[in-house]
């Protein structure tokens, strides 16, 4: 019998790791990222299958569900944006085309944006503004700790809510940490509306994975703000294992702001099942800038953020500039600047000097190894640590958001920016990279063997990092 049990148990597990590789096969959209499971879950069943059953999945159905669910209401808002913004609605051209079908989202004429940089400038100016709100304030963050800036932020939610404002605030459980109850209750009883998206329980399980990594604040329907910023004193440099810690955001306002709360509309029906009381009257000209809002995830029926990166760097004439503080991009983006490269186009990646998660950091060098062949020109920024998500094509389109270049950004992730078609906006992103860059030494591959075995051994797990 005890030999039957030592027969049974090897035969089970395997057939449980056979099990979930087949439905690997069927979840994962990427055959790298398919292979990388495959590959676990059939040589190391024991170790992969409890993994896999947290952090497999590659499609967010409760989203899609939810979103079904309250199509109609969603959707009502939808109409009445479009209708009260048709006359703001950009005229389709080969770059916004596909992009209008992929977000379901027109890039809107008549905006003004303001280029926020670092944390200082970027939070005087999110907290100045949210003291003038009168109808309406939405705030979303990834990360939101209860710390001297966290407080800060909450004295003005609590404030805004005791004077009559609409006041919501949503949280990523992981990416918060679990905030403090006693935080929590202070801005529940002052009449905050706050919620947490994706919770970490059991019937969540196979979610787990997906995190709503965006970062947006919108008031009054009037004025958006975007970027990398989280609410923590590091994002201000008050942390001292990082240091100095470089950063952009940006506010946009006008037409488009509409856009974005409708963004925060969607993601909060999600965590709640209720819409919220939002301000949907047409927002007045602002400036001549057009600005579309780029929101993907992985409820959307395509690879939206994947697709995304490829269509603006395949798109790219003159040049191609990239900023993340993580580098560990899909076949396709990888492709992408392959081929941007080898077409002469000047392509320039900005990372940090220090990183802060060891594994991605060591994957990251088989690509700049193999890109540097392509004529990709890759930088270590040095004074602290960079965390900017920036991107600038040619001379006329930018895009500042949330999302980074690596897996969990291009396929996991719910993600969020602006992209901006306009020459003068564009020359501020180049004037702030180009500073950047007076910062940072030119990477070059470290050529001993062990070290790149170990890049590329980490690259085989890229998908899955």
């Amino acid at each position: 019998m005890d030999s039957f049990h030592w027969v049974l148990w090897p035969v089970l597990l395997y057939s449980l790791g056979i099990a979930a590789a087949i439905d690997a096969l069927w979840q994962s959209r990427t055959a790298q990222g398919t292979a990388a499971w495959v590959i676990a879950l059939l040589l190391m069943p024991l170790v992969s299958l409890p993994f896999y059953l947290f952090f497999g999945s590659r499609r967010f159905s409760g989203y899609r569900k939810a979103r079904r669910q309250g199509d109609n209401k969603l959707s009502a808002q939808e109409r009445q944006i479009r209708n009260s913004l048709s006359s703001f609605i950009s005229d389709p051209n080969d770059k916004t085309l596909a992009l209008q079908r992929l977000f379901r989202a027109p890039m809107l004429e008549g905006n003004e944006t303001q280029l926020l940089i670092n944390g200082k400038d970027t939070f005087n100016t999110i907290l100045n503004t949210a003291q003038t709100a009168r109808h309406t304030l939405c705030v979303q963050f990834y990360t939101f700790r209860d710390d001297a800036l966290g407080q800060r932020f909450s004295d003005v939610l609590c404030e805004k809510a005791a004077e009559g404002v609409k006041v919501y605030l949503l949280y990523d459980e992981i990416g918060s940490g679990g905030l403090d109850k006693a935080f929590l209750k202070r801005l529940i009883d002052a009449g905050v509306n706050v919620s947490r998206f994706n919770p970490l329980k059991l019937r969540n399980r196979t979610n787990v994975n997906f995190r709503n990594h965006r970062k947006l604040v919108t008031i009054d329907g009037q004025i958006s703000f975007v970027g990398g910023h989280n609410v923590g004193i590091e994002y201000l440099g008050l942390d001292p294992e990082f240091g100095v810690w470089r950063d952009t955001h940006m506010s946009i306002s006008g037409p488009a702001t509409l856009a974005f709360q409708l963004s925060f509309s969607e993601d909060w029906h999600w965590a709640t099942g209720k819409a919220p009381e939002l301000d949907w009257s047409t927002p007045q000209l602002a400036g001549n800038k057009r600005v579309m809002c780029i929101n993907p995830g992985p409820a959307d029926y395509y690879d939206s953020g994947s697709l995304f990166f490829t269509h603006m760097i395949s798109s790219a004439k003159k040049r191609c500039w990239l900023v993340s503080p993580y580098f560990v991009p899909d076949q396709t983006v990888y492709a992408a600047l392959q081929l941007a490269g080898l077409r002469g186009v000047d392509v320039r990646v900005i990372l940090p000097q220090k990183s802060d998660n060891w594994m991605v950091a060591q994957a990251t060098r088989s690509y700049v190894a193999s890109l540097a062949k392509a004529q990709v020109q890759f930088y270590t920024y040095t004074p602290g640590f960079l965390h900017q998500k920036v991107m600038l094509i040619d001379d006329e389109w930018a895009s500042v958001g949330s999302a980074n270049l690596d897996n969990r950004s291009l396929r996991i992730n719910f993600e969020i920016a602006a992209l901006v078609n306009d020459k003068a906006f564009a020359s501020e992103i180049e004037t702030m990279m180009l500073e950047d860059l007076s910062h940072c030494e030119s990477t070059h591959v470290d050529e001993r063997w062990w070290k790149q075995l170990l890049a590329r051994v980490l690259r085989l797990i890229a998908p899955v990092l």
